[in-house]
């Protein structure tokens, strides 16, 4: 159990660190490219040192912004190192050293990830939801996951019906209500998880976005727009997580 546990704990780091890093590069003018991502992850593994400057979308160069104190780094890197080897402890246990495993830990290395840049910049790179779909596909193709054909329509679902709300909400309110990030992150979630659990687990996430909501604010109806996708990463890892339990309740 002791190296999952550790495995999952550099994990965490590491994902707090890429996401911290990325999102330095985009407040000094970066582009949120693949590029960019990659970058962020050398500097997180310590492969590369950070750049001074980042390349902005003009091309002239702007100094890299004060990352965030050392302090509260070293909280978030502390809360996602326990929290990635409490998953990958439990997901180790379910599955042992099998393949379904180690797609489950990458998995939960980019929902990790995707959550914290979206928490800080309001923003699902593609970089990281593109992969997670592809991931979730080559798994179902190989027999680790749902069926094939339902794991296409669980990411057809998933990216059709948030489009299509989302293009209703903004015809009717003149205004943007949700990105075209957590449109892909469902379609992902969908590929991992097949259609069936769909509902369930957007239902959970947007549960969870109110009472965060609610108890942010200390008010039963609160205003203004928090990221979705941290919501949206956390009920999908639960979803996961639970494995075969959730394929039975909804086959």
């Amino acid at each position: 159990m002791l190296p999952p546990l550790a495995a999952g704990a550099a994990a965490g780091v590491c994902c707090a660190r890429a996401a911290r890093g990325y999102g330095a590069a985009l407040d000094a003018g970066g582009e949120p490219d693949a590029a960019c991502m990659r970058a962020a992850w050398l500097h997180a593994l310590g492969l590369s040192r950070p750049a001074s400057t980042a390349s902005t979308a003009s091309g002239v160069a702007a100094p890299r912004p004060a990352l965030p104190a050392p302090r509260e780094s070293a909280g978030l890197d502390a809360a996602c190192a326990v929290l990635m080897a409490a998953c990958f402890a439990a997901m180790h246990g379910l599955h042992g050293g099998t393949l379904r495993f180690l797609a489950l830990a990458m998995a939960g290395v980019l929902l990790l990830t995707l959550a914290l840049i979206d928490a800080r910049k309001r923003l699902l790179p593609d970089a990281l939801t593109l992969p997670l779909l592809w991931l979730g596909l080559g798994l179902a193709w190989a027999g680790q996951g749902p069926a094939l054909r339902d794991a296409v329509a669980g990411a057809m679902l998933g990216y059709g019906f948030l489009w299509l709300l989302s293009r209703l909400f903004s015809c009717l309110s003149r205004r943007e209500g949700m990105g075209h990030g957590d449109v892909k992150l469902l379609a992902a979630l969908g590929a991992w998880l097949g259609w069936r659990p769909l509902a369930m687990v957007l239902l959970a996430a947007c549960l969870a976005g109110l009472l965060f909501a609610m108890a942010h604010q200390r008010r039963l109806r609160p205003a203004g727009a928090y990221p979705f996708g941290p919501f949206l990463a956390a009920s999908g890892m639960a979803a996961l997580m639970a494995g075969s339990e959730v394929h039975w309740h909804f086959c």
